[in-house]
């Protein structure tokens, strides 16, 4: 095929990317609920674009009898098993299935391969996407552990430093206790030095210490 088929394929599958994302990208992968409207959207995009691919596949056919043949083969097989579907499933009428004309086969050869060419392409764009946002969604979710985990890290020795500090306050709090003790006695012992001095009060009478006398002992020199 020629080049500017190929840039065709890829703008197209491009488009089916953006408008897909937009509507939800998460809703091709929900199989529980899946969204009918961005489905019906899908192929309808699909068939729409696949148009001019199928024009392009038609020309390339007419012009290279080997990919004729591989289109009508595709065809072929394609519309054997549609019909055997319809009649096993739809119940139609139960008769030989006639093969296309080659010009027909030639038509809907091309249609299928450009519609199924679109979509794998478009499908797989759709895909990588996906996988894109799950790994991107998961580096956050790492990050987000990490920092947790640092907050917490931080916290706990945030905690050992706040016991740190009340410990010291506590041993500077004793400290200051006992210079204030020291302080108020050794006011005392100005006070009454100072009141002696000055003739205020007589000095206090120590207790004289208890001496033993022992017998035939003499403490005279």
């Amino acid at each position: 095929m020629s080049e500017r088929l190929l840039s065709h394929y890829f703008q197209s599958a491009h488009f089916i990317a953006f408008t897909f994302a937009q509507q939800n990208p998460a809703s091709l992968l929900d199989k529980h609920q899946p969204n009918m409207s961005t489905l019906k959207l899908g192929s309808l995009l699909i068939r729409t674009l696949a148009k001019p691919v199928a024009t392009s596949i038609k020309t390339q056919a007419k012009q290279h009898p080997a990919f004729r043949e591989f289109c009508i083969g595709v065809a072929q097989q394609s519309h054997k098993l549609e019909m055997t579907l319809k009649m096993k499933f739809l119940g139609y009428k139960k008769e030989v299935i006639r093969p296309l004309n080659d010009a027909r086969a030639v038509e809907a050869g091309a249609n299928f391969l450009s519609e199924s060419f679109v979509f794998g392409v478009a499908a797989s764009i759709i895909i990588a996407e996906q996988w894109r946002s799950h790994y991107t969604a998961k580096e956050r979710r790492n990050y987000v552990d990490d920092a947790l985990e640092n907050l917490e890290s931080d916290r706990a020795d945030m905690k050992e430093e706040v016991k740190t500090m009340r410990d010291n306050m506590n041993l500077l709090e004793e400290r200051v206790q006992l210079m204030q003790d020291e302080n108020d006695r050794l006011r005392k012992v100005l006070d009454e030095v100072l009141s002696v001095s000055l003739g205020l009060k007589p000095h206090s009478q120590y207790e004289q210490p208890t001496v033993v006398r022992l017998p035939g002992v003499s403490t005279e020199n």
